[in-house]
């Protein structure tokens, strides 16, 4: 189960500075959906310069990392063998576009989470953020293909998530969040409505050596998948150089207790490769 965690970024501190069948319903709610996507990256940059004053932040930042086990935060969704995972993000002071894209190694589609997260409190020490996104989640189902033959094919299932997330930083090296997610499934598939309730902590940053750091992101939570429920532990695991962009990185999680069918231990190691960058945004040009 990946850990669902918004300081996912784990920058060293330099970088801080088969043939398939495609089922895709309802194009046309597709198109709108894009068209809508489209519309809120230009109203993000357009808010940049409503100010003729103040100089406003924008960020393209991101992670991309190869992994042994492609883990999900729901257990049905987990794809279980290596994986490549896109998490990116782009956008402002308080709004971004956050998308993560999944693929098999083999090239084939996992999943597509199309976050949209807007911080609703700003402060040195206390933060609040809500976000929402569609998702495409593609499985291989055997379809028949018209003469009696069963035949592969690969359908994407959609769904819709929200989610609001408090958190307070006592040091630039320790921060407590509370985390409440909502999903369920949208078009003709079988009703699912999930929730996930977690409380963690992060510690980044952490010295090893004067070259080396260690992030570490705990967390204890609750998910519930329509009738089913369950208690879970969980940890992520960072270790890397600093003026490196290239860390190793784990996810841990244990079940303590639940109705969920799931192994009582999941893990995995990433090789992950992290950028960070920062434009600027000014009334007038500095020459």
């Amino acid at each position: 189960m990946l850990i669902m965690n918004h300081d996912r970024f784990n920058f060293p501190k330099s970088v801080k500075n088969s043939n398939c069948k495609w089922l895709l319903p309802e194009r046309k709610l597709c198109s709108i959906f894009v068209s809508a996507v489209l519309i809120l990256v230009g109203a993000s940059f357009q808010s940049v310069a409503q100010s003729a004053t103040e100089e406003r932040h924008n960020h393209f930042r991101g992670n991309i990392s190869v992994t042994n086990n492609g883990l999900s935060l729901i257990p049905a969704f987990s794809l279980g063998r290596p994986a490549a995972i896109f998490e990116l993000s782009l956008g402002g002071e308080r709004l971004s576009f956050d998308p993560e894209l999944r693929f098999a190694l083999d090239g084939q589609p996992w999943s597509f989470i199309f976050w949209w997260r807007y911080k609703i409190v700003k402060k040195e020490k206390f933060n609040l953020h809500m976000g929402a996104h569609p998702a495409f989640v593609f499985v291989n189902t055997l379809v028949d293909d018209g003469n009696g033959n069963m035949v592969e094919s690969m359908e994407a299932k959609r769904f819709f998530a929200w989610e609001v997330s408090p958190s307070y930083t006592f040091s630039p090296k320790i921060k407590v969040n509370f985390l409440y997610l909502q999903g369920r499934s949208l078009g003709n598939v079988p009703y699912a409505l999930n929730q996930f309730v977690a409380l963690g902590s992060s510690f980044t940053d952490v010295s090893i050596s004067e070259k080396y750091f260690f992030n570490a992101r705990p967390q204890l939570f609750y998910l519930k998948m329509n009738e089913k429920d369950g208690y879970f532990a969980s940890s992520s695991f960072v270790v890397g150089r600093r003026d490196f962009p290239v860390s190793l990185g784990s996810i841990v999680s244990r079940k303590i207790v639940s109705e969920i069918e799931v192994d009582d231990w999941i893990w995995n190691i990433s090789l992950i490769y992290s950028f960070n960058n920062q434009f600027v945004k000014r009334s007038s040009p500095v020459l």
